[in-house]
């Protein structure tokens, strides 16, 4: 009985430790599969770790000024020039205003005006590779200028001329009767536009109506101011004209004043002898050539007779002689009578000697698109010691407004008597200067 109790409880004990065995084996298994799973565990991002603790800062730190460079500026752009490696020749076409070729047009750019070209029997034109980007203009009389067009290689270039204009009117004269035979040119013309380069006939033209009427057409579009002159009346001009494309304006009318008759004598100025078959001419009454009063000879007595000078306002005559200095003599005026006497002295030739005198401030005048301009300055003259200079834009006369002047008149004010005094305003550099001289006795 004993024995077998014992093998009983043996046979227990080993089951127990088997079932126990088990039971550890099993129960890791049963926690993963009941528990939840933890969520992945992701990388740490790279790059510095944020300050846990703020630097410190001093308690009462004193302000400070600090100076804020500002930023570089922008490079400038690159040049607008380019190189035959990166751009062609600049090719295009210059149309008229019917859209034809216009050949022999003249292109040129306005930004660079040593770069131009002429357009060939079909309007083709070619600049060369540094006109890329210019800003061109093409010129074919009598149309007015092409607008400013920017060209640039392998583009299709394209300038228009524009339409002419005309103009039509009538000379007539104080009465208002017509004047049937009489000289008319263009004394002035500024081109209508910005940029624009336009060019007009300003030959003096003979005209023969009836009626005193005439027309000027293929005129580029612009402001114009016209001079008429007949025998016996001295050149008068019209109020500035302003002539459009494709029209004409009208009706001009433009008003010849009977002229007045000067007398006098021309003599030698060392022997006082009388100088025959002297030439006494107007001088610088007109600026276009449209002066239709004959010169006068002197008779065997020194005496001359010069029909149609003006009978009001300044004017000048030049005496010439081919055995004599020529001599202009200036600030001549009938004041509205019908003659005035002015005798004039010559003096001989020398060898190698000045040919030709006159009494003003010494500057040779010119019209530019600014106006008025001196031209040039004779050194030693009023002019150069007054310190005017060439350039300089004659704006004022004596006070009086001097821009829409013609250029005969301002070569007429300017003149005077040896000794008498005139005040030019001139601009320079965008300044306005009034210099005041004394005109003087001239010779060159």
């Amino acid at each position: 009985m004993a024995g077998s109790w014992t093998a009983g409880a043996q046979r227990r004990a080993w089951l127990s430790a088997a079932l126990l065995s088990v039971a550890l084996l099993i129960a890791p298994l049963l926690v993963w599969l009941l528990l939840p799973r933890p969520a992945p565990v992701m990388p740490a991002p790279r790059g510095p770790a944020p300050a846990l603790v703020a630097p410190a800062q001093p308690e009462h730190a004193a302000p400070r000024e600090v100076e804020v460079e500002p930023p570089p500026p922008p490079p400038p752009p690159p040049p607008r020039e380019t190189t035959t490696a990166s751009a062609g020749p600049i090719r295009g076409v210059v149309l008229d205003p019917e859209g034809r070729p216009a050949a022999g047009a003249t292109v040129r750019c306005s930004d660079e005006p040593g770069l131009s070209a002429s357009a060939d029997a079909d309007g083709r034109f070619e600049l060369p590779p540094e006109a890329d980007g210019c800003t061109a203009t093409a010129a074919h009389p009598p149309f007015g200028d092409a607008a400013p067009t920017r060209v640039a290689a392998g583009a299709d270039n394209a300038l228009h001329l524009i339409a002419a204009g005309s103009i039509a009117g009538e000379v007539v004269d104080p009465s208002g009767r017509p004047v049937d035979a009489y000289l008319l040119a263009i004394e002035s013309f500024v081109p209508a536009g910005s940029g624009a380069h336009g060019r007009v006939n300003g030959r003096a033209r003979k005209v023969s109506d009836p009626g005193g009427a005439f027309q000027l057409d293929d005129l580029a579009p612009g402001r114009y101011v016209l001079t008429a002159s007949a025998a016996g009346r001295p050149p008068a001009r019209s109020a500035p004209i302003d002539v459009e494309a494709g029209r004409t304006t009208r009706p001009v009318r433009i008003v010849l004043p009977q002229g007045a008759t000067l007398r006098g004598r021309v003599i030698d100025a060392e022997s006082r002898a009388p100088i025959v078959e002297a030439q006494v001419e107007l001088d610088s009454a007109t600026s276009s050539g449209a002066n239709a009063i004959s010169l006068a000879l002197t008779d065997s007595n020194g005496d001359y007779e010069l029909e149609g000078v003006p009978a009001s306002g300044p004017f000048s005559v030049r005496v010439r002689h081919e055995l004599y200095v020529a001599k202009i003599v200036p600030g001549l005026d009938a004041r509205g009578a019908g003659s005035m006497r002015a005798d004039i002295e010559l003096r001989p030739l020398g060898d190698g000697g000045s040919r030709e005198e006159l009494s003003g401030i010494g500057a040779m005048l010119s019209l530019s698109p600014g106006g008025v301009t001196i031209a040039g300055i004779v050194e030693g003259g009023p002019a150069a010691l007054a310190g005017l200079v060439q350039g300089d834009v004659i704006v004022r006369i004596d006070g009086e407004p001097a821009t829409e002047l013609p250029l005969a008149d301002c070569i007429q004010r300017l003149r005077g008597p040896a000794g008498t005094r005139v005040t030019v305003g001139v601009e320079r550099e965008g300044r306005v200067l009034d210099v005041t001289m004394q005109r003087d006795v001239v010779v060159r």
